[in-house]
């Protein structure tokens, strides 16, 4: 019986990780940063269309993507606990006319049900991975990401993340992103993002990739949850801090070029 429980689980560990192999995390990242406790992070934020206009704001979609590693001798990398974000000063967020969703109708669901109770507030999809460490034993967990325009906090637009994964364990994260105007030394919004403790911190979010797009009419006029413009550098520059666990931080940045498209006409 023993030897037969063992190989249960050794199999259920085996399907998790070719589970795990077959999710791909899109989406490029720079090149990552250490931190002192042998973390390393990096990350990639892309605006799309590649070509956007030089001085009017134009509507599309951001694609973000982070990737953590460690060469602790564990294998097992500081949980990451803090994200701040800060987007290129020519990038906008725009969510007026948006609903809405509550994270308390998020926490413990399914995507499916998720859908169902925040549907109309959907503006964005992705896909992760965690690491939980078992006894030792670090099994991943793939995961399905859906993201939402969320309640705003202080007045300040609210993203979101409803993190799903079914393997090992039925688990639901919902990380809370708030949306604010840094407008600083060259950078725009900010997103200051807090991640929950997964297993009390035996799991690790690893890899995380979510594309945000929406657009909507809002007052009879097209608009764009995510716009931007390609500015004379024809570079859009994105900076981060990830805090751990333990305390640690990593700046990982990332640069996108950009190509520029001729002014859109004037009505008359």
């Amino acid at each position: 019986m023993r030897k037969r429980s063992i190989l249960i689980v050794g199999s259920a560990v085996a399907a998790t990780a070719a589970i795990a192999a077959s999710v791909a995390i899109a989406g490029p990242v720079g090149a990552p940063v250490s931190a002192p406790d042998g973390n390393s992070q990096a990350i990639g934020a892309v605006i799309g269309p590649s070509k956007l206009y030089k001085k009017t704001f134009t509507p599309g979609s951001l694609e973000v993507t982070t990737q953590l590693t460690t060469s602790s001798p564990s294998g097992f990398p500081s949980p990451t606990t803090h994200v701040v974000i800060d987007f290129d000063k020519n990038a906008k967020v725009f969510s007026k006319g948006v609903p809405t969703c509550d994270a308390a109708l998020l926490q413990n669901t399914s995507t499916e049900v998720a859908l169902q109770k925040c549907g109309n507030a959907k503006i964005g999809s992705g896909t992760g991975q965690a690491e939980i460490n078992l006894g030792g034993r670090l099994v991943p967990a793939p995961a399905t990401v859906t993201a939402f325009n969320g309640r705003p906090t202080g007045g300040k637009t609210t993203v979101l993340l409803h993190t799903y994964a079914t393997t090992p364990v039925q688990t639901t994260l919902v990380l809370t992103g708030v949306v604010s105007n840094y407008n600083k030394e060259g950078y725009g919004p900010r997103l200051d993002v807090e991640v929950p403790l997964i297993a009390g911190g035996a799991g690790a979010l690893t890899d995380f990739n979510v594309k945000i797009s929406k657009k909507y009419k809002y007052k009879g006029e097209p608009v764009s949850f995510i716009s931007a413009k390609c500015p004379a550098s024809k570079k859009l520059k994105v900076r981060s801090v990830f805090t751990f666990l333990d305390g640690q931080t990593s700046n990982p940045v990332y640069t996108q070029k950009c190509s520029q498209k001729p002014e859109p006409k004037t009505k008359k």
